[in-house]
């Protein structure tokens, strides 16, 4: 009940929608209810010969008493006019004039409501999506994307379908439930009786259905997020899917997938389906309860005449759409419970880098950058992944990570920017500790060019100018200066061609000069480059070592190298292995030295004279 009444705290902002629909809602129940008891004087035109008013006694006291009363002397006197076909008009334009009104606030008591979930689910999304550009880089290694599809498009329209069913379908079924009972009241307090008595096993099985269902239904969605993961996965990957033949590998991973759905689907609608045929047969029993007892109250009793008695049957079929209805209630209300939870666990994700209450604003770099004894471990890698980094990188210096794989250069530079935060140590910026400025005004400083090069279905000039207003000549610079001008105006619309999703239909060196160009555009104070060239062929290596010595002319910069050839005029070189600085110095003192340094160097440049 919580999560359902969590749920109902996006539609807060929408009042006037949820009070006109509920005003709605109880207009069209009292309209609907009023239209059954307008068979009653039908009725009795057909069978008094067009009299429909009866010698009315005295009024009693009790209450049903008096709604008997109201409906059979009072509620349509004024329509008798003593010829039998003026009243039958009169009966058949009350009819017609009711149903107009039941029609149009039909239409109101369906579609008001439906503004307002659609409203709130679009809010939710939006909610949703924002949260996860706060989360931190660590939740999103250990999350699928598929599973994050899922949640943010599928599970999302499940909760319309929880507030739709939940809220206004209920509400639309308590309200004509409320209204029916009150007209079989009028008619017959010892017959409602009979027929309300099928209640409690009714809900006694929604009940037990609605256990089995909620847990059935979080294993549902689960399997359908790993079939989407699955798809995503393939989608992306189906180069090396083709190249190592693998598509029949992947067609039975996927139908493994796609099983496992289908198994928790078919559990679901089992449970699902089986509420209805059971409240039916209850339902059937009452029924022919009703019927035989109405019957005797007519035939033996005297008690209740047949006018009324038809109607009171026409009531009590009515009053089993709502009975069947709560029987279906699980069927679509719990699928979207076990939603909300996948939804509500993100949304309850707190980031692990989060800027303070009193971070200070940034302005432009002015002075340094300087790694303070800092230490790193991720949560499920043995050990420390960084251990007592302590550096400094002056304003306008060029500064170089080498070292082999796995050393922990990619996260020393990752900390940079506040995608995670250090355990031990700090990192100052220009004398401040990172966790004490703004983290939009902090990354504002700095562009990041990496070896995978993440690019946007979009076209060429909104990637350049990527979060910022687009500036023609400004995009035309960057272009000039990334060495992308003239691939861009080969391509079929120039800057106004669509690249495709994560720039597909361009070459390696084409994205990665694409990069450049972004970064040029942002005109960051300080560079970061992880390994921007290695999987660059020689002439695209040349090309985007042309720009980004462009790039980092009069700039701080923080170069990750596999080739040593890109790093060879930086102002300080830092050897990382095994999460420590274990060499630093100039090209020349490192060589000097005889290291690790000189080892890596020889194994690259051993043909050529130091």
């Amino acid at each position: 009940m919580r999560t359902f009444f969590r749920l109902l705290g996006w539609l807060r902002p929408y009042p006037g929608l949820l009070l006109a629909s509920f005003v709605a809602m109880i207009a069209f129940a009292i309209v609907d209810g009023f239209s059954i008891v307008l068979l009653i004087p039908f009725l009795r035109v057909l069978f008094r010969g067009g009299s429909i008013a009866e010698a009315a006694p005295p009024v009693p006291d009790d209450l049903f008493g008096r709604l008997e009363h109201l409906v059979r002397y009072e509620l349509f006197a004024w329509l008798d006019t003593g010829s039998p076909l003026e009243t039958l008009m009169n009966v058949c334009l009350l009819i017609i004039g009711v149903y107009f009104l039941k029609s149009a606030l039909n239409y109101l008591q369906l579609f008001l409501p439906e503004l307002a979930i659609e409203r709130g689910v679009r809010d939710l999304r939006d909610d949703l999506f924002a949260h996860l550009q706060g989360l931190s880089f660590r939740w999103y290694q250990k999350t699928r994307a598929g599973q994050l599809l899922s949640i943010l498009a599928n599970d999302t329209q499940m909760l319309a379908v929880a507030i739709r069913t939940g809220l206004f379908r209920v509400g639309r079924n308590v309200l004509e439930a409320v209204v029916t009972i009150t007209i079989l009241l009028a008619i017959s307090w010892q017959l409602t009786l009979i027929a309300l008595a099928i209640l409690p096993p009714i809900m006694w099985v929604v009940a037990r259905l609605g256990k089995k269902l909620h847990r059935v239904n979080r294993q549902r969605l689960q399997t359908f997020g790993d079939v989407t993961s699955r798809l995503q996965e393939s989608v992306a990957g189906i180069r090396v899917v083709k190249a190592f033949g693998a598509e029949s590998f992947e067609r039975e991973r996927f139908a493994k997938s796609t099983g496992g759905y289908y198994r928790h689907v078919v559990r679901t609608q089992k449970y699902a389906i089986m509420g209805t045929p059971v409240s039916e047969f209850l339902l059937a029993l009452s029924v022919v309860v009703v019927l035989y007892i109405g019957g005797r109250m007519i035939l033996v009793g005297g008690t209740l005449d047949p006018e009324p008695f038809i109607v009171f049957i026409a009531a009590a079929l009515k009053l089993s759409s709502p009975i069947k209805y709560l029987s279906k209630l699980n069927e679509d209300v719990q699928p979207a419970i076990a939603a909300s939870e996948r939804i509500f666990g993100v949304l309850d994700t707190a980031p692990e880098v989060v800027e303070r209450p009193e971070a200070a604003p940034v302005g432009t770099f002015r002075d340094s950058i300087v790694y303070d004894h800092v230490w790193f471990a991720y949560e499920d890698h043995e050990g420390p992944v960084l251990e007592d980094i302590a550096f400094t990188i002056e304003k306008g210096q060029v500064v170089a990570l080498v070292g082999p794989s796995g050393g922990g250069k990619s996260t020393l530079v990752d900390l940079l920017p506040r995608f995670y935060d250090p355990q031990e140590g700090r990192i100052l910026f220009d004398g401040v500790d990172l966790r004490d400025v703004r983290i939009a005004d902090l990354r504002a400083q700095m562009g990041i060019v990496t070896q995978e090069v993440i690019l946007f279905h979009d076209t060429v000039a909104a990637n350049i100018a990527y979060g910022r207003r687009m500036d023609p000549e400004r995009l035309q610079e960057a272009a000039v200066a990334a060495n992308a001008l003239e691939f861009i105006e080969e391509l079929p619309e120039g800057f106004d061609t669509v690249i495709g999703e994560r720039g597909v239909r361009l070459s390696g060196g084409q994205r990665q000069r694409l990069a450049i160009a972004r970064a040029i555009y942002k005109n960051p104070s300080i560079l970061i480059f992880d390994e921007a060239t290695s999987a660059l062929d020689t002439e695209s290596e040349q090309l985007v070592q042309q720009a980004i010595a462009r790039l980092m002319e009069n700039r701080t910069s923080i170069v990750i190298a596999h080739r040593l050839s890109t790093v060879l005029h930086a102002d300080q070189i830092l050897v990382i292995e095994d999460g420590r600085i274990v060499e630093r110095g100039t090209h020349d003192e490192l060589l000097a030295r005889g290291g690790r340094y000189t080892r890596l160097y020889e194994l690259q440049f051993a043909d050529l004279p130091a």
